[in-house]
């Protein structure tokens, strides 16, 4: 029998008790005991007096979707997952919200679906329109299939460092699942740790999109957050004034900085803006996305200051701060580089040293990969006397 046959064939009452005695918890932002998270589900929908239904989705603030990988490839566990809460919570529908861009990917899962009675769609989850509804997240319902199926392993799944989805002891520390040598940041969820605070848990810390990820020293970690808040807003439905305007603050904020243009205002700018976001805004979206910045900028001030105050990126990252510059004493006027430059910011002919135009250069490094000569540098530091214009190869010591 599948996990559904055998939820149904035990009933309602004894299928609580059994998520009760295997202590499932609800995945995701809302991290709690399932059977709480039940309760709570049905209190408010007979407190409004209207139908309760299950919607099985990711968070609205998932950028990284690597819960997808359950749809995907145990389809049918996360299905009957969603149909075993219905049963659950006593619902009369039970709905598997899949991204807006999945369209493929819900085509595929209809059929199956459909003998489970469960409907399956493509959108944005309206909490508004769902808070007297159950939301469970689609790692749930995957506990929720192997519970009833007796194959149930308690902890959380997560991948690390872009690895395929394991699941971990709720109760390991962040720095037993990891490998903490040369970390300068670790990502857990939607917020940067440092090293020191990975001796929490995985519970406590609760990575509710599914990510932990270690951030070295080529890491920048402005940067990193510019990228994850551009994705937030990028993913925002736009509806609620403090996600949309928040959003647009705080990605803004993040790009001057990686951009050359920060200034230590932002600073508190931020944190006046993102704490704002965590209690104002009614869905994951605007409460996590603010995590982001929040976290980056008040572990990691350092890191800002030094692209703020010294106009420097220390992972060498940002490419505001970064040179590129041809060693005059190196070069062969090959002219290799010229030919591969997408910007034609290279000035040069044979036999003379080939010099780029700064101000054209978007530093994409392709000219550093085409010498052969390895006399194309990237730096951060300071740049070398370098020809004010074309001067035979050979002759710019002497020049100097």
């Amino acid at each position: 029998m599948s996990a559904y046959a055998n939820a149904k064939a035990l009933g309602r009452d004894a299928v609580l008790d059994k998520i009760a005695a295997l202590d499932l918890y609800e995945s995701g932002v809302y991290r709690e005991k399932m059977t709480d998270h039940i309760a709570k589900a049905k209190a408010a929908a007979e407190e409004e007096g209207v139908q309760l239904d299950v919607v099985a989705a990711l968070n609205n603030a998932d950028t990284d979707m690597v819960y997808l990988q359950l749809l995907r490839e145990v389809p049918e566990k996360v299905l009957e997952g969603c149909a075993i809460a219905a049963l659950a919570a006593g619902a009369q529908k039970a709905v598997l919200t899949v991204p807006e861009k999945e369209g493929e990917l819900a085509a595929s899962l209809r059929e199956k679906a459909e003998e489970l009675g469960v409907e399956v769609v493509c959108e944005f989850i309206n909490i508004r329109k769902n808070q007297t509804n159950l939301l469970v997240h689609l790692a749930s319902c995957a506990d929720l299939a192997d519970a009833f199926a007796d194959s149930y392993e308690p902890g959380i799944c997560v991948s690390i460092n872009g690895e395929p989805l394991k699941k971990v002891p709720a109760d390991a520390k962040v720095s037993d699942v990891v490998d903490l040598t040369g970390a300068k940041a670790v990502q857990v969820g939607y917020a940067y740790y440092t090293p020191e605070e990975c001796s929490a848990t995985v519970g406590e810390l609760n990575p509710a999109n599914g990510v932990i990820r270690v951030l070295t020293d080529k890491n920048c970690i402005v940067d990193d957050a510019a990228k994850k808040t551009l994705a937030c807003k990028a993913q925002s439905c736009g509806k609620c004034v403090f996600c949309r305007e928040g959003l647009i603050q705080l990605e803004f904020m993040q790009n001057e900085v990686t951009q050359g243009r920060g200034k230590m205002e932002f600073l508190d700018l931020t944190s006046e803006i993102g704490e704002a976001m965590c209690y104002s805004t009614p869905c994951s979206m605007g409460q996590q996305s603010a995590k982001i910045s929040l976290s980056a900028m008040s572990k990691f001030a350092g890191e800002y200051e030094a692209h703020i105050k010294k106009k420097n990126c220390p992972a060498g990252v940002c490419q505001a701060f970064v040179m590129i510059y041809i060693d005059p004493t190196a070069c062969t006027g090959c002219g290799d580089c010229m030919d591969v430059c997408p910007k034609d910011c290279i000035e040069g002919k044979p036999k003379f040293i080939h010099m780029i135009d700064e101000f054209e250069c978007d530093r994409c490094g392709k000219c550093v990969e085409a010498c052969e000569e390895e006399c194309i540098h990237i730096t951060t530091g300071k740049v070398p006397k370098l020809p004010d214009r074309l001067t035979k190869v050979g002759k710019f010591k002497k020049r100097r």
